[in-house]
C-alpha cells in the first residue's frame, strides 16, 4: 500500500462523519437555508484566499520545472473557477456578489486557514501539499456521495458545486488530485518515519476541520458565539 493510499484508508472515518454532517444532509434534502449558504460562501471565499497562498508556495518549494508548471497550472485553474462557482452560488441566495469578498474571517475558518498556512511557513513540499490535498480529496468524495444519492437536481442550490468537484480535470484518473497524491508518494519515499507520522496527522486534521467547517456554516458561528461560550464558563465545551 502506498503512503497516499494509507492516508486515504485512515481518513475513511472522517469521510463518513462528513457525509453525516447536518450541512451535507441539508444539501441532499434541499433544505439548506439562504443564510447558511451565504455564510458558507463568504467563509469558503476566505479559505480559498489561503489556498491561493498555499499554491504559490507549492510552486516555490518545488525543485523541478515540471512540478512548478503543474502547481502553476492548478493555481490558474483555482483562480479561474473559484470565483465562478461562488458567484453562481451567490445568485442562488439573491445576494450581491460584490459584498461576498473580504467578510470577517470567523473562528473555524481562522483555525482551518492557520492549519494549512502554518505548513507554508515551516514545512517541506510534502508538509505543505498533504493537508492541502486532503481538502481536495474530501470535496471530491463528498461530490461523489452527493451525486450517488440521485437527489441533487438542477433546482438544488449545490447542483453546480457537485458537478464542479467531479470535473475530470480535478477528480478523474488523470486529474489534479491523483497527480497530487502521486507527488505525495514520491516525496514520502524521501522522508523519515517521524516526518511521515507528522504528515499523516496533518492530512487527517484537514479532514477533521472539513467537518467543523460544514458545522460552523450550519450554525453560522461567529466570534461572538465563541465569546459567549467562554464567558458562560459552565464546562459545556465546544459549541
Amino acid at each position: 500500500m502506498s503512503f497516499s493510499q494509507s492516508l486515504i484508508k485512515d481518513a475513511q472515518p472522517y469521510l463518513e462523519a462528513n457525509k453525516r454532517n447536518s450541512f451535507i444532509q441539508d444539501v441532499i434534502s434541499n433544505r439548506l437555508s439562504p443564510d447558511v449558504l451565504n455564510y458558507y460562501i463568504q467563509q469558503d471565499l476566505r479559505y480559498a484566499d489561503a489556498e491561493t497562498i498555499v499554491q504559490t508556495q507549492l510552486i516555490t518549494k518545488s525543485k523541478t520545472i515540471e512540478d512548478q508548471r503543474l502547481f502553476a497550472d492548478q493555481l490558474s485553474a483555482h483562480l479561474r473557477t473559484v470565483s465562478d462557482l461562488f458567484e453562481a452560488l451567490t445568485k442562488n441566495v439573491k445576494q450581491d456578489w460584490s459584498n461576498q469578498r473580504n467578510q470577517t474571517i470567523q473562528p473555524v475558518t481562522f483555525l482551518y486557514r492557520e492549519h494549512i498556512l502554518s505548513q507554508v511557513r515551516e514545512g517541506s513540499l510534502l508538509n505543505v501539499l498533504a493537508p492541502f490535498e486532503a481538502g481536495i480529496w474530501m470535496y471530491i468524495e463528498l461530490g461523489k456521495y452527493l451525486e450517488a444519492t440521485g437527489k441533487i437536481k438542477s433546482g438544488n442550490n449545490f447542483y453546480t458545486w457537485v458537478q464542479d468537484v467531479q470535473d475530470p480535470d480535478l477528480a478523474g484518473p488523470g486529474g489534479i488530485s491523483n497527480q497530487f497524491l502521486a507527488i505525495i508518494d514520491r516525496e514520502a519515499e524521501k522522508a523519515d518515519q517521524a516526518q511521515l507520522a507528522y504528515v499523516r496527522k496533518q492530512f487527517l486534521r484537514s479532514c477533521l476541520l472539513e467537518w467543523y467547517f460544514w458545522d460552523a456554516a450550519s450554525r453560522q458561528l461567529t466570534w461572538e458565539d465563541f465569546d459567549k461560550l467562554a464567558f458562560k464558563n459552565d464546562g459545556s465545551g465546544l459549541l
